[in-house]
């Protein structure tokens, strides 16, 4: 007598249910290794944005006073400044 025997309509379709549970299981994994790459990609982004920026502050300093722009070594116009303004 078999106590634990699962029932025959499972028995019967065990390697299907097996394959559709892997299938679910391999799709919310892309799902979320495809969510995780964007958020770090995001991230990634916005810290070059910050890296950039934080090596180039005397330059922007530099611009906002005097209207001459030299942001990463390449000159800049700024089409409506006034010098000495701070606004």
């Amino acid at each position: 007598m078999l106590l634990a025997a699962p029932p025959t309509w499972f028995a019967d379709n065990a390697g299907q249910i097996a394959a559709f549970g892997l299938l679910a299981l391999l799709l919310l994994t892309i799902r979320l290794v495809q969510k995780l790459a964007l958020r770090a990609t995001i991230v990634a982004i916005l810290a070059a944005l910050a890296l950039f920026i934080y090596v180039n502050r005397v330059p922007l300093e530099a611009c906002a006073r005097t209207c001459e722009c030299t942001i990463a070594d390449r000159h800049v116009n700024v089409p409506i400044c006034e010098p000495g303004s701070t606004s």
